[in-house]
C-alpha cells in the first residue's frame, strides 16, 4: 500500500489512530515506515475535518471515486441505515453534474478478436470482521484499486493485441453484498461497512469510471456490458444498480450495448461460440448452487437450456461465479466449465469453511479464425 492509501484508511477509520505502527502494518500488510509516516500526518490534522461535519452526530461513513475526485458520505451515529428509494437514485445521478457523451470510433481491423473480462462476486459493501481467521481488509477503496488493476491489465492487452473488435465486460452476480445488511433471500445477516445508499454510489461511480475509461482509450470497436442480476446476495438490489447504470449509459454512451440478465441462466454468442452465464445460485429457488466441477446432472441441465434456446449446435462455454474460486473443467467434449474467481476474495465464511483465497478475475481472448481461446487469470491482490 502507498502512504496515501494508508492515510485514507486512517481518515475513514480514525479508531486505528490509537494503534501503533506495528499493528497497523500487520493489519494492512504494509511497510511499517509508511505506517509511521501516515500515522504522524493524520494525527496532526486538526479536529479530523474529514471525519466530522459541523454536527457532532455526523461521522464519515464512506468515500468513493466518481472518476474525477473522491466524494464523501456522512451518517448520523444515532440513525439506522435507510432503504434505497427512487429519490436516492435521482440524487446519485445528479452528483455527476454535466453529462458528456462518449462515442465509439469504428475501425476496420486485420484480425477479429474479442476480449471478455469476466468478473464475479464483487460484494460491494462487504466487511471482513476483525475475528476472521485471516486478517484481511475489504472496503470501497480496495474495491476501486482492484478495478484499477483490471484496467491496467486491459490496457496491456491492448498494447499486445491492438484494438479489439469487441470488449465484453461481464459481471456474474453478487456485485453488491446485500440489502439492509442481509442477503436478498433474507435471514442471513452480513458484516457490512456500507449502507444501501453508499453501496449504490460505489457501484455506480466505479463502473462509470471503468466503462468511460474503455471508451476514452479507443481500444475497441464495440463495448458490451453483461450483468447477471439473479443471484443470492445482490438480487433485486443488484438489478436496480445495473438498471440505473444502463439508463445513464443509454444517454451518455449511445454505442454501448447493455444486457441485464434476469433469469437464472443466460447466454451471449461470440462468433460460433455460445457463452452460457450464471451466478451459480439464484435469488429464490435453488437449494444447491452449481458445483466446482461439472457433474452429469449439471451437464444435462445446461444441455436442456441450450436445446431450448437453439444454441446446442454451437460450442458451449459455461461461466459461473459464486464459489470465489477459479477452476477450469474441460472434461466434457461438448462444453467447458469455468468457475470465475471473486473480486472480493475470501469472506470470513469462506475462510472458515474452505481456506484463504486470492481475489481475481479472468480474461479470455476469442479469435474468429481459430478454435483456441486464450484464458488468463488476473490476480488482484
Amino acid at each position: 500500500m502507498t502512504i496515501n492509501q494508508i492515510e485514507d484508511f486512517l481518515r475513514t477509520k480514525p479508531g486505528y489512530l490509537k494503534k501503533g505502527a506495528g499493528v497497523l502494518a500487520q493489519l494492512l500488510e504494509a511497510d511499517i515506515y509508511k505506517c509511521k509516516k501516515a500515522l504522524k500526518k493524520v494525527k496532526k490534522e486538526v479536529s479530523f475535518p474529514k471525519e466530522k461535519t459541523q454536527s457532532e452526530n455526523l461521522v464519515l461513513k464512506s468515500r468513493w471515486f466518481n472518476g474525477k475526485e473522491w466524494c464523501e458520505s456522512f451518517t448520523n451515529v444515532h440513525t439506522d441505515p435507510e432503504p434505497l428509494t427512487k429519490d436516492d437514485w435521482v440524487d446519485i445521478i445528479k452528483e455527476i453534474g454535466t453529462l458528456d457523451t462518449i462515442e465509439l470510433k469504428y475501425e476496420v481491423l486485420d484480425n477479429t478478436k474479442t476480449l471478455i473480462i469476466w468478473t464475479a462476486d464483487k460484494h460491494i459493501g462487504a466487511s471482513i470482521p476483525s475475528d476472521a481467521l485471516y486478517k484481511k481488509q475489504y472496503d470501497q477503496h480496495i474495491f476501486h484499486n482492484r478495478m484499477q488493476v483490471i484496467m491496467g491489465k486491459l490496457l496491456k492487452y491492448n498494447e499486445i493485441h491492438g484494438k479489439f473488435d469487441e470488449i465484453v465486460v461481464v459481471d456474474l452476480g453478487d456485485s453488491l453484498d446485500g440489502f439492509n445488511g442481509l442477503t436478498t433471500r433474507g435471514g442471513h445477516h452480513l458484516p457490512q461497512n456500507l449502507n444501501n445508499k453508499e453501496a449504490a454510489r460505489v457501484h455506480f461511480f466505479t463502473h462509470k469510471w471503468f466503462f468511460e475509461t474503455i471508451l476514452e482509450k479507443n481500444i475497441t470497436n464495440k463495448l458490451t456490458i453483461v450483468n447477471i442480476t439473479n443471484d443470492n446476495h445482490s438480487g433485486d438490489f443488484g438489478w436496480h444498480a445495473c438498471f440505473g447504470l444502463e439508463q445513464y449509459g443509454s444517454v451518455a454512451w449511445p454505442d454501448v450495448k447493455f444486457i441485464n440478465i434476469e433469469e437464472f441462466i443466460g447466454h451471449y454468442i461470440i462468433y460460433d461460440r455460445a457463452f452460457i452465464l450464471t451466478h451459480g445460485k439464484d435469488k429464490k429457488n435453488r437449494n444447491r448452487g452449481f458445483p466446482m466441477k461439472i457433474s452429469a446432472d449439471i451437464e444435462s441441465f445446461i444441455m436442456d437450456y441450450a436445446i431450448d434456446r437453439k444454441i446446442a449446435n454451437l460450442q458451449l462455454h459455461v461461466r459461473k461465479g459464486d464459489l470465489h474460486m477459479a477452476d477450469l473443467d474441460c472434461s466434457r467434449k461438448k462444453m467447458t466449465y469455468f468457475n470465475i474467481g471473486s473480486v472480493f476474495g475470501s469472506s470470513d465464511w469462506i475462510m472458515d469453511n474452505f481456506s484463504d483465497g486470492r481475489a481475481s478475475c479472468l480474461f479470455e481472448l476469442v479469435e474468429e479464425t481459430t478454435n483456441d481461446i486464450d484464458a488468463k487469470i488476473v490476480w488482484l491482490d
